[in-house]
């Protein structure tokens, strides 16, 4: 499971701590870093697997416009069944020639090193944390991509695959081709899933029984009328289309792009939830209401928030839409705010239960759009209708809305 999210310098993420449960929901106004951590979350993803390199994902572009300091450093927390794993990433830039170089990647378990990497050399270790391999550093790439799967490192392959089944999504059906490349292997589809396309042949390979459950998914209900995915070559490229069947019994092919944006969004989803319950990995989904009809958003958080708190797979959400805040945000929000050209902060929400159990007649989407829930989680003047504290400050002593 992810568990935490460190950023030093990277955009609005200025030593930015970010814990996370199984079912996470972030909440806060726009421009407060909600699709910020997803992006950070994406490109340190990508790093890990060789996906990009450090100058392509982390430009001069990503530091910290008011913070004259040109290292970033990153960290992430990943429990899982050998126990908790700590990745650390450390950069240098030179802005004025687009230049970067990694300074530090590190891989420990409860502690102990399991990878370590400087501008000199990469040192591996055995799944006895004794000393293993040493090779020579790409300043660009992270090391841990290019080490091969042995008996004796079962514990760094582990966290890698912990980290390929991670699945960050903002969709934009707009953008969603057909078309895919025979050439071009999409192993992870981009945030945008313009790729869609190329992933769902990757994942009728690698994982048949995840794309069997999205279609089954959709046929019961979620597309009417629909039957299949179909890839029908066309020279070096697959063309994607959704068979349909009518109430007349006739078979009507689709291209994915003929569909409307709402039904492109059904169809990722749908295959995004079955990958990550296949993968038992971690969703990142953008704003889960976008595109979908008022009847099909709360079934899809339903089916998150079972899944997530059953153990299937872990599900982190930023959301404004007023079902997805008060079905989710009470036991599982966390308010992320800023300052104009200042830092992101993120805190803990804790719900009176009258706001929670819906007695008070005051929704939490209320609290937002009132202003109730805003500066950073405080908020002096505000009451509800009744005139009671609706959100008071959580165990750890953290101000919530008042």
């Amino acid at each position: 499971m992810f568990a935490r999210c460190y950023a030093d310098n990277f955009r609005c993420l200025s030593s930015f701590d970010l814990p996370v449960e199984p079912l996470s929901v972030l909440l806060g106004p726009n421009g407060s870093g909600k699709s910020t951590v997803l992006g950070l979350v994406a490109k340190i993803r990508d790093f890990i697997l060789g996906n990009g390199t450090s100058l392509d994902l982390f430009p001069p572009e990503t530091l910290t416009r008011w913070d004259k300091r040109q290292e970033q450093t990153f960290e992430w927390s990943i429990k899982l069944d050998q126990g908790l794993y700590v990745y650390r990433l450390r950069m240098s830039h030179k802005p004025e020639q687009a230049l970067n170089k990694v300074l530090e990647e590190r891989v420990t378990l409860e502690g102990r090193p399991l990878f370590t990497a400087d501008t000199e050399h990469i040192q591996l270790y055995n799944d006895s944390h004794n000393l293993g391999p040493r090779l020579l550093p790409d300043w660009h790439l992270s090391g841990i991509s290019r080490v091969h799967e042995r008996e004796d490192n079962t514990k760094l392959t582990a966290f890698r695959r912990a980290v390929e089944g991670i699945l960050v999504l903002a969709l934009n059906p707009s953008l969603v081709s057909a078309v895919s490349s025979e050439k071009q292997r999409v192993t992870i589809p981009k945030p945008d899933c313009s790729d869609f396309a190329g992933w769902l042949h990757h994942v009728q390979t690698a994982e048949p029984l995840a794309r069997q459950e999205a279609e089954q998914s959709l046929a019961k209900g979620g597309l009417p009328g629909f039957r299949a995915f179909q890839a029908v070559p066309s020279g070096d490229a697959s063309i994607l289309k959704c068979i349909f069947k009518s109430a007349s019994g006739k078979t009507i092919p689709f291209r994915l792009d003929e569909l409307s944006s709402g039904q492109i969004a059904l169809v990722i989803l749908e295959t995004a939830l079955a990958v990550a319950c296949e993968r038992h990995g971690t969703l990142f989904l953008d704003e889960p209401g976008n595109f979908l009809g008022l009847s099909e958003i709360q079934p899809l958080l339903t089916r998150l928030q079972d899944a997530a708190l059953e153990g299937r797979f872990q599900v982190i959400l930023p959301a404004h839409h007023p079902i997805a805040v008060d079905f989710l945000a009470a036991g599982h929000g966390s308010w992320l705010e800023r300052e104009p050209s200042g830092p992101a902060r993120v805190q803990r929400i804790h719900v009176d239960e009258d706001v929670s159990g819906g007695k008070s007649g005051v929704r939490i989407s209320d609290l937002i759009a009132r202003g109730w829930l805003s500066g950073l989680g405080v908020q002096q003047t505000g009451e509800s209708p009744n005139g009671n504290s609706s959100v008071v400050p959580d165990a750890s002593g953290v101000a919530a809305p008042q």
